[in-house]
């Protein structure tokens, strides 16, 4: 119920007075009484008191003036002691009511300043605290119980905390056990999980720990519950659960062997595959540590080299060293055991970029390893008879040209054409026989692009060809390649002369263009279709001629202007006019001055 407002009090105060005045004069004029029923003033008296203290005693002597004063003017007879003395009785009880009042007054402001220190204390707490009744309503409860559940402190104080708090399933049984808590038979438990639930439907889980609340006589009154929100922790943890489970079964599932280990080279765990490749449950004990490992197993580079333990994969991982693609011929000590592992692996380090634990990964390729000897032996074995075949077919083919040469010296008319066919046909087959060496050079494993000197082999490669006009002003450029790269001209120049008209003219350009050269190769030959250029430089795409070769040439161009970081690219010479002729166009890659500093030191000694 709400207090009284100060002006309601001062009219209610006002009304008695005014009927107190009346009484007195009713019984002292009307009546002609000598008492008066002075036991109603009481109530004024005793309300100014409580409600104001001392300052309400001026009501008290008012009344007491009241009295006193009706006595003296309204009655004829003298008043007695008895009047005078419940006037000043009046003011006596106004006096002590005022007194209890206003210490009343403290205390209470004494009390309510200590519940609001606890309250505050308790509202300062981060648990959730609940002091539960015995009749099993909520007597007080904090605000971060208020908070977690997700209520008012107006919507929970005296409402039946497991009606609001407790889920449906949990419900009876949590009853009948605070039940046997207040009826003194249950044991206080220590610390539990205890789920409640929130307005909205959802369920928390909290460590709960109790206590039992008694009055003065020691009868238990209720339970003073807190309860610390866990909920996020045990989702958490039940995550990290299920993470370690699935980063277990994908480790001993993978294909790799994987060992880790600590910062003393204690090894920790192998996986499955790790055991199987070391056929770790064939050896039927367990490696605690490398130093272990050291007494079975030697590892040594895949020449022989044995490797002391300090240079083996795991010593480097921890020494800081991140190992990659470390080829280890593994032998086991005693036996005809051995492999070949691949290895992988670095040091693991926690949130502050310490290191706590190191991972070796490997794989076996001793298989990859033993395919890869077979398809070099048979490699060079295949070579070995291809030089052995170029070798006999350059000296027939020498031997032919001879004869053909003698032949056409010799023969006149028919005869002399049939013998300069028969040497054009052994030039094709020596060109082939070329082509071929060049492609094979080129599949083999590239070696460092060194400076060459572009210049020379353009004037090397025109000396080639006395017979055709070819025009060239000379430009000394220096540019990244190697020995074949005489072969693009070769082959560019040869196509310009074998497809050109009898009085065909070549037209060589080189121009630098920064940081890369551009050379032109230009021919008033009969040029090459539009529908042909897209498709030229493809391996065995043949020109439209009758003098086609095998579509080797130019594919072989390609390769060797790519292999130096340029490209190319045939256009008319005429735009637009692809019978006049076609133009080779192509970029090399310029040598920094550097290197043409050192490789012109290396041509002077």
């Amino acid at each position: 119920m709400a207090p009284l407002t100060e002006n309601v009090r001062i009219l209610i105060i006002g009304v008695l007075l005014g009927v107190s005045a009346f009484l007195t004069y009713y019984f002292h004029v009307v009546l002609s009484l000598g008492v008066v029923f002075s036991h109603f003033f009481y109530i004024p008296i005793i309300l100014a008191a409580v409600w104001w203290g001392r300052k309400g005693i001026i009501v008290a002597l008012f009344l007491g003036g009241l009295v006193v004063a009706s006595h003296v003017l309204l009655r004829t007879d003298p008043g007695t002691f008895n009047d005078y003395g419940r006037a000043v009785m009046l003011v006596v009880v106004a006096f002590v009511i005022a007194w209890l009042s206003e210490r009343l007054k403290r205390q209470q402001k004494d009390t309510e300043k200590e519940r609001d220190r606890a309250q505050g204390y308790l509202d300062v707490a981060a648990v959730l605290l609940v002091v539960i009744n015995a009749d099993q309503t909520i007597g007080l409860v904090n605000r971060r119980g208020c908070e977690l559940l997700g209520y008012r402190e107006d919507e929970l104080i005296g409402k039946d905390w497991f009606d609001v708090a407790v889920p449906e399933r949990h419900r009876e049984k949590a009853r009948q056990a605070f039940a046997q808590l207040i009826a003194g038979k249950g044991a206080v438990p220590d610390t539990d999980e205890y789920v409640i639930v929130t307005r909205s439907g959802d369920e928390r889980t909290l460590l709960w720990k109790r206590a039992v609340l008694r009055d003065g006589d020691g009868r238990i009154v209720g339970t003073l519950g807190s309860g610390k929100d866990i909920t996020d922790r045990i989702q958490a943890e039940e995550a990290l659960r299920n993470s370690e489970t699935q980063l277990r079964t994908i480790i001993e599932n993978l294909n790799e062997g994987l060992v880790v280990a600590d910062l003393n080279a204690n090894l920790l765990h192998w996986n499955h595959a790790a055991q199987e490749m070391y056929d770790l449950p064939g050896l039927g004990r367990a490696l605690q540590n490398q130093n272990d490992f050291a007494m079975i197993f030697e590892l040594s580079t895949t020449d022989g080299t044995v490797l002391p333990v300090e240079e083996w994969p795991l010593s480097r991982i921890l020494r800081g060293e991140q190992v990659r693609d470390m080829e280890v011929l593994t032998r086991r000590i005693g036996t005809d055991w051995e492999r070949i592992f691949n290895y992988d692996g670095t040091l693991v380090r926690d949130a502050t970029g310490d290191p706590f634990m190191a991972v070796v990964t490997f794989t076996d390729i001793t298989e990859r390893k033993q395919t890869e000897a077979a398809i070099l032996a048979a490699n060079e074995e295949a070579n070995l008879y291809l030089d052995i075949m170029v070798h006999d077919i350059n000296n027939a083919n020498s031997v032919a040209l001879g004869y053909s040469d003698l032949l056409s010296g010799e023969l006149k008319g028919p005869s002399r054409t049939m013998a300069q066919k028969i040497r054009s046909a052994v030039q094709r087959s020596i060109q082939i026989i070329q082509n071929v060496s060049t492609i094979r050079r080129l599949r083999t494993p590239s070696r460092a692009l060194r400076p060459v000197d572009l210049d020379a082999v353009i004037r090397f490669e025109i000396s080639q060809h006395p017979e055709t006009t070819i025009r060239y002003c000379g430009t000394p450029v220096t540019v990244r390649a190697d020995d074949l790269l005489p072969e693009i001209f070769t082959n560019l120049i040869g196509n310009s002369i074998k497809f050109g008209e009898p009085a065909v003219e070549i037209i060589i350009r080189v121009e630098e263009q920064g940081g890369t050269v551009l050379v032109s190769i230009e021919d008033t030959g009969p040029g090459i279709p539009d529908a042909v250029k897209p498709t030229l430089f493809s391996r065995f795409q043949k020109g439209k001629s009758k003098q086609s070769g095998k579509g080797l040439g130019l594919y072989i161009v390609r390769m060797l202007v790519e292999r130096y970081g340029g490209s190319i690219r045939v256009e008319d010479r005429v735009p637009g006019k692809p019978e006049e002729g076609a133009a080779f166009r192509f970029t090399l890659q310029k040598a920094p001055a550097g290197d043409r500093r050192r490789d012109a030191a290396e041509i002077a000694h």
